[in-house]
């Protein structure tokens, strides 16, 4: 793929005139129904049911979607943690990220301003915004920082931690970086925030800071905006307030993996690499939720939807079925939802994830994100603009996507049912050869750029009658799909977040490798700027160095890594080859981030190699000769596996990245040294 772009540049540059063939004016037509993921919840299904039967609670419309749930109170439900219903402001929302620059406004009075290590004393500081000012919070250098008016520095800088609150004012709004732009993601204008405080962060790889607003729950469900305001039917605006509501708490629990200081009101107990990313529970965009702030609750046409967050306050769905443990937390179930089903929900599996030839992804199906009839959201009164759609593409764009020279054919297989999917083959060549393969899934919405994977004809084609499938099973060990070998190289489609990175070349090639895992649900995206923790280096290392699953009980324990925990196989698979012995006495330490410097020791120890003093005569200077890792991470150095952070550095204790990681693996299993085998850096 990369070769076939530096040749079509070149291409274009010396000017040789290429003849137009007979595949670039082929084209496609895709017909289908629906828009987005199509899994849990579909606005317009919903809201399809509250239209149909106005009597239906919205908990309950909700449940629906969600098999073997059932709406409760937050303060009936044993969770893992309390700070949830005791805190008054326990999430963390992330509104911007890796910022040099925000701007605020005081709304109402004056604004009480903190900042830490700037020797000023305890907080509030005396400078206090008054109304209607506009003020700055700057990054002036590496972990400096300080609040500015008209360009002058008020006080003095200290470091990037500071927090902006407003006790004796009704709020503040927020525009941020250089040229201002906004961070609301629904307004033209400045986001205004009237509950919590908002609090600044420091990058820890030092790119910028982070601006954080920290809120209750229900102050937080009152600013999101899912769904249209002039949807006055209840039953859809409660239906969307418990689904909403649901998400935000599980998130919450899931990202709350550390215990909290002494001071339950200070920093989250989120895990390094979260800091590193957003220093968050949550987004504020469709990354999680669209959380609008004051003006969802306070602009016009919003009533409805603030009595139905008042009408179902503290109402979550739970799942307490076979396995609810492993799927929930605390019994709060991950309430998922999109636009539209087209008729049929998604189950997580092929909501997220892509089907290749029939081989499923190794994704264990969540028993409560089942497929479901939707009928409601094809309700041709409701008027659902995506009820129907229509999209032709060129045989030219989707060869490009599958990494062929061409194709000659797309048919529907079969069509969107509860026991089977949409699956479409495309027939083609590549490389002289005839070549075929089926998909079904995500990839064709985001592959193909289709409103939805629910395709009900192609040129007006539609399927032939086949055997159903048998529908996706619960959590019993049915529903979960076999283990696969590499997965072949034009099969899988690239994260969307690494074209032009340093380090798109490795995590490239763990991609066609089958073994690289994207940072979110949807499995879009890479993050190659997030820290790497240690589970996620144990389970591409695993796979990377095909090491054999141990059988249970396994030789070595890990307190923190009981048997049922995700992927603990990888970890114990490392544990039992050598190659890592824990984070402390028998602990493994999961969520930790890993040091550039361990990483070193761990692909030592899985490839077998001497530790060494030096390479090529050489040592990087910041490597002491004290240090644990030294003898590995000269040793990787011989191999090529690593040039270092800089000219002579290796940075031995600056945690590694995402890309770093990939990077390293892709050097040590694929490509025998430093560069890919194509030469391309």
């Amino acid at each position: 793929m990369v070769r076939r772009a530096l040749l079509l540049a070149l291409v274009a540059i010396i000017g040789v005139a290429v003849q137009v063939t007979a595949q670039d004016d082929k084209t496609f037509t895709f017909e289908g129904s629906g828009w987005g993921h199509g899994v849990g919840m579909s606005q317009w299904g919903a809201y399809g049911q509250a239209v149909a039967d106005p009597r239906k609670p919205g908990e309950d419309i909700a449940a629906y979607y969600y098999t073997g749930s059932s709406p409760a109170d937050l303060s009936d439900l044993d969770l893992p943690s309390d700070l949830l219903t005791t805190l008054d402001n326990p999430l963390w929302i992330n509104i911007a990220s890796q910022i040099t620059l925000l701007e605020f406004t005081a709304v109402g009075g004056p604004l009480e301003l903190c900042l830490a290590d700037d020797g000023a004393g305890p907080c509030p500081k005396p400078e206090q915004p008054q109304d209607g000012e506009r003020w700055e919070f700057r990054r002036i250098g590496a972990g400096e920082c300080g609040f500015f008016m008209d360009d002058e520095l008020q006080g003095t800088a200290g470091d990037c931690r500071a927090s902006i609150s407003w006790p004796e004012a009704d709020g503040v709004q927020l525009r941020y970086g250089e040229d201002r732009k906004k961070p609301c993601v629904v307004r033209d204008s400045e986001c205004e925030y009237r509950h919590g405080a908002i609090k600044l962060r420091d990058d820890p790889v030092e790119v910028g800071f982070h601006v954080l607003l920290t809120i209750g729950l229900e102050d937080y469900v009152r600013g999101i905006a899912e769904i249209f305001p002039y949807w006055k039917a209840p039953g859809i605006n409660e239906a969307q307030a418990v689904a909403a509501r649901t998400y935000g708490a599980f998130k919450f629990l899931a990202q709350e993996v550390n215990e909290r200081p002494a001071d339950p009101d200070g920093d989250p107990g989120i895990s390094a690499s979260r800091k590193d990313s957003c220093w968050c529970h949550l987004y504020d965009n469709t990354r999680d939720q669209v959380y609008a702030g004051w003006w969802r609750e306070d602009g016009p046409d919003q009533s409805a939807w603030v009595d139905a967050v008042a009408a179902t306050e503290g109402r979550v769905l739970t799942y307490f079925g076979q396995g609810w443990e492993r799927f929930t937390k605390g019994g709060i179930i991950q309430a998922f939802f999109s636009t539209s089903s087209g008729g049929i929900t998604n189950s997580n599996r092929y909501g997220f994830f892509t089907e290749w030839n029939e081989r499923p992804s190794s994704v264990t199906q969540w028993p409560y994100l089942l497929p479901k009839d939707d009928p409601w959201d094809l309700d041709p009164s409701l008027g659902n603009p995506v009820a129907s759609w229509r999209k032709t593409i060129s045989a030219s764009q989707i060869a490009d996507r599958l990494g062929w020279d061409e194709v000659t054919d797309a048919q529907l297989v079969s069509g969107p049912t509860t026991a089977s999917v949409s699956r479409v083959r495309f027939d083609g060549r590549e490389g002289g050869s005839d070549v075929s393969t089926t998909v079904a899934g995500a990839w064709l919405r985001y592959g193909l750029g289709l409103r939805s994977s629910v395709v009900r004809a192609i040129d007006d084609r539609q399927a032939p009658p086949t055997e159903p499938d048998p529908p996706d099973q619960g959590d019993d060990g049915e529903g979960q799909a076999p283990e696969q070998g590499d997965i072949p190289y034009d099969e899988l489609p690239p994260f969307q977040d690494i074209a032009g990175h340093t380090h798109e070349d490795g995590i490239d090639t763990l991609r066609l490798a089958g073994i690289a895992e994207g940072c979110d649900h949807y499995s879009l995206y890479f993050c190659p700027s997030d820290q790497a923790n240690r589970l996620q280096v144990a389970v591409l290392l695993a796979r990377a160095a095909r090491l054999p699953r141990p059988e249970e009980p396994y030789a070595l324990n890990f307190e923190d890594v009981p048997t049922s925990f995700p992927h603990a196989s990888e970890i114990y698979a490392l544990a039992e080859a050598g190659i890592t012995v824990g984070c402390a006495a028998n602990r493994y330490c999961p969520e930790a981030p890993l040091t550039r410097g361990q990483m070193a020791t761990f692909l030592m120890r899985a490839l077998g190699l001497a530790p060494l003093d030096s390479f090529d005569g050489r040592t990087f200077d910041d490597v002491a000769a004290n240090n644990s890792h030294r003898g590995a991470i000269h040793a990787i150095a011989a191999e090529g596996i690593t040039v270092g952070c800089a000219p002579d550095r290796f940075c031995p204790y600056r945690p590694l990245t995402r890309g770093q990681m990939a990077t390293l693996l892709a050097r040590a299993f694929y490509w025998g040294g430093p560069t890919p085998p194509d030469g391309n850096q």
